[in-house]
This record gives structure tokens, C-alpha cells and sequence, in this order.
């Protein structure tokens, strides 16, 4: 669904609703389960990374089980920028065009323990990119206390707006002390440290790789421009692109992966309601597109430009993307586009026109992948989506192509291969079929529609399905996908190697607290949990006997991001450990987690 620029009504990440791919309820940002059909959110697997771009209020639990849990997707608000869902979908909000610039996707969340949790991708090489760093942001009243890398610990006084970080986790920028007409300040943070980046910041986007930040300034409210920089964080060097951006409160711009490459719009004409879309690639001059065309997605160098175009009565609008030598057209009506993710240099785009799914590459023309809309990719550890640059609702994917895929349709679980034909996997038609892929992408867990965890090699449909475990409510798995800890429905923690026995860790395990040490079969839980007190800590190396974490009691909540393992103590007190059981206190009174 497409928003209008004139009648478009803000979504931030505050207020948009998360719809449920299973029974179409929509549901709070970041809710794990869904309220409606009670099926926990197939959008992201749960993981060991943590997602900064998320403010969680730490009190008001609520003692019993169910009331936790709503009140922890209560407390899910997503809190990135405020361009970051709108976007280029607030650019043209003058113009007399119905349901145009807003592609409506849903996001990549879901909550664990009041904890939004999703992996951050890598920018390595091969087909699939992984995660190295992390960059973890704290709120303590009119301070941010950020973690890097393992013992990296420091701070950048003001209250935080917003942040975002590179897609490899090493980098990222922050905005504080915000004020609606003035802006804010952006500072540029890496694992070890931070330093000012400009002032009277009012929009920003950094670049996948981290290498540059595109911003907003000097907002003329009565002629709705602004001014347009480009931020190299290497150099540290400011780039003037244009004084008369367009600006009417969304960032309207977007930025390349590497962050050399921009693309924005100008020209504003209020009488005619006319506005020009301008792209400013491989250090050339700036490049002017025709009138009432935007570029909502661009590559390095300006290889690839995913843009919208408005028809000549400006009624209706489509989407396209160009290279060097083609282009083709994704949706003649953007009404029609549910869904449109670029691989990770945005040489691919896969995309859902009703209820189809297609594929472009290399700005060829658009192939048929399946009669059935494609509801979600279901992508290997270390390997989600995000929102892109430009932020109009479009997904980026950090796989170098979309092959051997394995999607979530009407139908159930599918595999696609590398010619993308589709592979149905039994047992998978219900809506509790929740599924984390292994990193290699050769072992798919997801509960049955009987509630039973079983395991499969997706890509070989003459294998059957093996049985992990019955009667499960929560599960995590390794990287490899050679360990799964399994929580049943009688509060019991299971551990299973590869096709091993299944064997008994613990009774009473909360079943919203697993958190695996990265790159470690070790996992944390939590014993004798109440909502109101917390629980006791304990952790299991690769299956062994459950050993309590010392001093760790009354804890609230335990997660892990690529690098540490964390827990916060009914007090609010914050403890950090690099993966094993010795855990130091990080910092008192911690208010909010990021």
C-alpha cells in the first residue's frame, strides 16, 4: 500500500503498526507474538544480535506471564530517525497525487524479553555477508553510555533523538538533544569512540558502510528547503550538495552503500506543484532527472537507480530501475508493489505485485518466481534485511544474489532454489511455523503445525524431516545450526547436538530469556522467573550440567550481541561479559537500552 503525499499521515517507527504475515492482525511495533491469532512473529528468528535502534523502558513489568508480555510489546518503540519509514514518501506531500511515495513493508523485529533483537549484516565477501562488531547504546538520564567492542565503555553527553549503525556493526551516528526547529547534534561513533560530526542536525542517513552520513540543515519552512551535506567519516570532510533540497519535515534523500552517492530532490514549485529528482554519482556533476521523478534507491558509482515516476496527470505512479545499458519497469502501479527488497549491491530487487512475486537482475526485464506472494525471506543467520538508505519502504538484503532461498508463502515454508523453483516443506502450513535458517542455509529448524521443532536440509526434498523436539514454545540455535536449546510448553531446557538425543538442562526456564554467547554453544537463561523480581542466571556449556552465574540474582533480562553477553538486575544495574560466565558491572541505573 502507497501513501499520498498531500493526505500522507506520518508513520514513524513510534506508531506503525507490524502486520501479522499469518492472520493479517496488526500488531504493536516489535511484537514477538501476535495478539490476534497468537502466532510468534515469523519476521525475524531469534538471534544473539541486539538492535540499538530500539528504546526499551526497562520498568512497569507486570507480575503474570501474558501481561509481561504485552506490556513488552507496549514498550517495543521503534525510535529510529524520523525519515525512516517515510522517507522519499514524504518528499512530494504537496503534490495532488493519491497513495504515491510509501511502499508499507513490515519490519524486521522481533521482541525477546522486552529486548528487540535482530542481526546487523557484515559487508564480507562470498554470497552472504556476517557480522564482526558491535555497538550497544545506554540511557543514562541526560547521558548515552555505549558499549563497543568487549570492554570498550564511553559516553557522549545529551539525550539521545535517534542512532543508526553500519550494516557490518563497527559504525555508527547518533543524534541528541533534538529540537523540532533547531535540529540536533550528530556524532559519528565507532567501537572504541566518538566525536561531533555537525549542529542543528534536523534529518540524517548513514551509508551501509559507514563511510559516510548524508544530513539536513537550515530548513527554510516557507519555501520547504533546506540544505544538503555529505559527510565523509574518514576524512572528516563536509561536502556542500545543494542549498535547495527539498525538505517538508522526512529526509528526502538517499545515499550509496560505499556513501560517495546521493540522490535528492529540488526544484520545488509550489505553484505548479511540480518538484525534480537529482542524482550525484562517481564524483561527477550532479545529474538532473525528468520532473516528478525521485530516486528512492542508489547503488555505488550510480550503477543501479531504483526511482518513481508520476504519470502525466500526477493521479497514479510506478517504479523502476535503471542501469548502464537497461531499464525496465518493476510495478506500473506502485499501489500494487507489497513488498520490494535489493540484494546487498542492489543489482537484484525481488519484489511482490499483488499477489506475485517477481524478480529483476541487472535492471533486465522482471521474471515470474512464484504464483504466491512471497511473504517473508527467511535468510540465513547473520543475513536479515533492513530498511535502505532512502527509507520508502524498501528492504536491503545482505546476500550477494536471491537464490536457494527459503520464503514464507500462504502455503507454508518453501524452499527456492538456485533457479529459483520452488519446493514446498512439509509440516509447514500453520501459523506457528516459526523457522531460523543455519548460516550455511543446510539446516532449517521450525515448529510443525503440531508445535513439534524439527529440523531439515531445505534444499534436498527427498530428505524427511527430523524430529527435534515436541511441544515447543521457544527455541535458539547456533550459527552452524548444529546446537538447539528448546524451551517446551512444561518450562523444561532441552539441548540437542546435531542428531543427537535430546538432553534435560533445566525445569522452571523462562521461556522469553535464551541467549547464546556468539560463536559459542554456551547458552544463558533465567530459573524461577517472576515479572516483578526477575530470575536467577544460569548458563550450560554445549549441553552440560546448568551452573549458576555468581551474584546474578533478581536479574530481569539476559541478551547477547555479537560480541557480549548482558543482563540488567531488578535495580536497573547493567552487567556485561565477553561471552563466558565472568560478568563485571558495566553501569548503574541504567534508564533506557538502544
Amino acid at each position: 500500500m502507497l501513501l499520498s503525499p498531500r493526505d500522507y499521515v506520518t508513520i514513524s517507527g513510534r506508531n506503525r503498526k507490524m502486520k501479522c504475515e499469518f492472520c493479517g492482525h496488526n500488531n504493536d511495533p516489535g511484537s514477538r507474538f501476535c495478539s490476534g491469532c497468537g502466532a510468534q512473529s515469523q519476521q525475524a528468528p531469534q538471534t544473539d544480535s541486539y538492535n540499538p535502534a530500539q528504546k526499551v523502558f526497562i520498568d512497569d513489568l507486570p507480575e503474570d506471564y501474558e501481561a509481561a508480555q504485552q506490556a513488552r510489546r507496549r514498550a517495543a518503540q521503534k525510535v529510529e530517525h524520523r525519515g525512516e519509514l517515510s522517507g522519499i514518501a514524504g518528499a512530494a506531500k504537496n503534490l495532488p497525487v493519491k497513495k504515491l511515495l510509501m511502499i508499507i513493508v513490515p519490519l524486521l523485529v522481533v521482541i525477546v524479553a522486552a529486548i528487540i533483537i535482530i542481526p546487523m549484516i557484515g559487508s564480507g565477501g562470498g554470497g552472504s555477508a556476517t557480522v564482526k562488531d558491535s555497538i550497544v547504546f545506554f540511557a543514562d538520564r541526560d547521558e548515552i553510555i555505549i558499549s563497543g567492542n568487549n570492554n570498550a565503555k564511553f559516553k557522549v553527553d545529551g539525550e539521545i533523538e535517534s542512532m543508526q549503525r553500519s550494516l557490518d556493526g563497527s559504525k555508527a551516528v547518533v543524534l541528541v538533544d533534538y529540537l523540532r526547529n533547531n535540529g540536533g547534534t550528530l556524532w559519528f561513533v565507532t567501537t572504541t569512540g566518538s566525536y561531533k560530526v555537525a549542529e542543528n542536525v534536523l534529518q540524517y542517513q548513514l551509508a551501509d558502510s559507514g563511510n559516510g552520513v548524508a544530513y539536513i540543515k537550515d530548513h527554510d519552512s516557507r519555501s520547504s528547503l533546506a540544505t544538503l551535506y555529505l559527510y565523509d567519516t574518514s576524512s572528516k570532510k563536509e561536502t556542500l550538495i545543494t542549498e535547495d533540497s527539498f525538505y517538508n519535515g522526512e529526509f528526502t534523500a538517499c545515499i550509496s552503500p560505499n556513501g560517495k552517492d546521493v540522490g535528492y530532490i529540488s526544484d520545488y514549485n509550489s505553484r505548479t506543484n511540480t518538484m525534480t529528482g537529482y542524482v550525484k554519482a562517481d564524483n561527477k556533476a550532479a545529474e538532473k532527472l525528468e520532473v516528478n521523478m525521485f530516486a528512492v534507491a542508489i547503488s555505488d558509482g550510480g550503477r543501479y537507480l531504483y526511482y518513481i515516476k508520476t504519470s502525466n496527470d500526477r493521479n497514479s505512479a510506478s517504479m523502476h530501475v535503471r542501469s548502464a545499458r537497461n531499464e525496465n519497469r518493476l510495478a506500473s502501479n506502485v499501489d500494487d508493489l507489497k513488498s520490494l527488497m535489493l540484494s546487498r549491491d542492489y543489482s537484484e530487487a525481488l519484489f511482490t505485485v499483488e499477489d506475485r512475486t517477481f524478480i529483476i537482475r541487472n535492471a533486465n526485464e522482471r521474471e515470474r518466481v512464484s504464483g504466491a506472494a512471497i511473504e517473508n525471506l527467511i535468510l540465513p543467520r547473520g543475513v536479515p534485511r533492513k530498511d535502505n538508505s532512502n527509507n520508502a519502504g524498501i528492504s536491503v538484503v545482505g546476500l550477494r544474489s536471491f537464490s536457494n532461498l527459503v520464503g514464507y508463502t500462504g502455503e507454508g515454508l518453501v524452499f527456492y532454489d538456485s533457479t529459483l523453483t520452488p519446493n514446498k516443506i512439509s509440516g509447514s502450513f500453520s501459523h506457528r511455523n516459526r523457522a531460523v535458517l543455519s548460516a550455511d542455509s543446510k539446516t532449517l529448524y521450525y515448529i510443525t503445525n503440531n508445535g513439534h521443532l524439527s529440523a531439515i536440509d531445505p534444499a534436498k526434498s527427498d530428505v524427511e524431516r527430523r524430529e527435534v523436539g515436541r511441544d515447543v514454545s521457544a527455541f535458539v540455535t547456533s550459527n552452524d545450526g548444529q546446537t538447539v536449546y528448546y524451551i517446551n510448553n512444561d518450562r523444561e531446557l532441552w539441548h540437542v547436538k546435531g542428531s543427537g538425543t535430546p538432553l534435560r538442562i533445566a525445569d522452571d526456564a523462562a521461556s522469553s530469556f535464551l541467549a547464546l554467547a556468539n560463536n559459542s554453544p554456551r547458552v544463558f537463561f533465567l530459573i524461577d522467573y517472576n515479572s516483578s523480581r526477575g530470575g536467577e542466571l544460569y548458563y550450560s556449556d554445549n549441553g552440560g550440567r546448568r551452573t549458576r552465574v555468581s551474584g546474578a540474582d533478581e536479574v530481569k533480562n539476559v541478551w547477547s550481541t555479537t560480541t557480549s553477553v548482558f543482563y540488567i538486575t531488578r535495580d536497573n544495574e547493567l552487567y556485561r561479559s565477553g561471552g563466558d560466565e565472568k560478568f563485571s558491572r558495566f553501569h548503574d541505573e541504567i534508564n533506557n537500552i538502544w
